[in-house]
């Protein structure tokens, strides 16, 4: 493992009587690509404006690279940060937007047009290095913001939503070029994002945070599989929670939906069962229950069922195949479930 880079220690933030960040305790190691994840007002934005210099807690320590900086200023603290909407200079060309953080450090002309000429390459804007701000589409301006923050060369690279302004499709690639970037440079990155999708597919590490509290920390294929709680389970990925009981190896829920067959060790008043481990066909031996229909979305790899069971509304996902039947609402259907899929909070 990589030598500890940033280290939030007992951090608290309040905004008058609004506890915005509530003991928060951190770790984030050099290289990492760390994702700050939760809802809008959780805290993860306050996080990361903290990190940058751009907050003050009341209480707790901040280090980054080993020094405590938290009376540092942001420019002392060796770290660059993208914004959501990019602050280009809109009267400055690509140029001049990127070589303008070296100009106020005064780096050598020629230095400069050398740094600038190089990073302009490594986002792919050299041959756009004269137009302005309004002329680039959506993702060519966060590639100006990203080289404007990586020419200064910083230890950690902060990013806040820099993908919420882009359409899907390019949202998908930009998220790609961001970690081919990360891969090359080995830059420290933190990311904070509300979308679960991107934290999954970005992240070495995740944190998840709920009103101003971490939830928990990881890897996010270690979250997704085992989470910590029920808001930790529905935010990263839908799930279906049934309330109950365990005795002697059989689930009972509140509304009197019987699982058999757990594990001898299950215990817990929750199960966790993920959508694409209910299934519309047997697989060897399962456990079956019939259903109807209520709700049914086409999603193109998938079909995305919501089924009555017991007055359970069960979400349950299908990959699609050419040809295979979709069910309609109110349909009839008989659903599957392996008990040892089951996940108990």
């Amino acid at each position: 493992m990589q030598d500890p880079i940033i280290q939030i220690k007992n951090i608290n933030v309040s905004y008058g009587t609004n506890h915005v960040l509530k003991d928060v305790n951190l770790t984030i190691h050099n290289k990492d690509f760390y994702t700050f994840l939760g809802p809008s007002g959780c805290g993860k934005t306050t996080l990361l404006r903290l990190i940058a210099g751009f907050e003050k807690s009341q209480s707790g320590e901040l280090y980054i690279a080993g020094q405590e900086v938290s009376n540092s200023n942001p420019w002392e603290r060796d770290v660059g940060m993208v914004f959501q909407n990019y602050a280009l200079w809109p009267h400055m060309t690509v140029y001049k937007n990127v070589s303008f953080g070296l100009e106020e450090k005064k780096i050598p002309k020629d230095e400069i047009d050398q740094r600038v000429k190089e990073i302009l390459a490594l986002v792919d804007l050299q041959d756009l290095s004269k137009r302005y701000p309004y002329q680039l589409s959506g993702g060519q301006q966060q590639r100006v913001a990203l080289a404007r923050t990586l020419v200064v060369k910083p230890k950690v690279l902060l990013l806040d939503e820099p993908l919420s302004n882009l359409d899907a499709k390019l949202r998908v690639q930009m998220r790609k070029e961001l970690l081919d970037l990360h891969n090359q440079l080995g830059i420290t990155t933190i990311f904070v994002t509300h979308d679960q999708e991107e934290a999954n597919a970005m992240s070495t590490n995740l944190a998840i945070f709920n009103e101003g509290v971490v939830q928990q920390m990881g890897k996010p294929v270690d979250l997704y599989n085992n989470p910590a709680n029920t808001f930790v389970a529905n935010f990263l990925g839908t799930t279906n929670v049934l309330e109950g009981t365990i005795a002697n190896t059989v689930f009972t829920s509140n509304q009197g939906l019987v699982i058999q067959g757990l594990a001898s060790d299950a215990k817990g008043s929750s199960v966790l069962l993920r959508p694409q481990n209910l299934y519309l066909e047997q697989k060897g031996n399962l456990q079956a229950f019939s259903g109807i229909v209520e709700h049914q979305e086409f999603l193109g790899n998938i079909v995305r069922y919501i089924v009555n069971v017991n007055n359970h509304a069960l979400v349950v996902d299908t990959l699609h195949e050419i040809d295979k039947a979709i069910h309609a609402p109110k349909a009839e259907i008989q659903i599957y479930l392996d008990p040892a899929k089951i996940k108990f909070l």
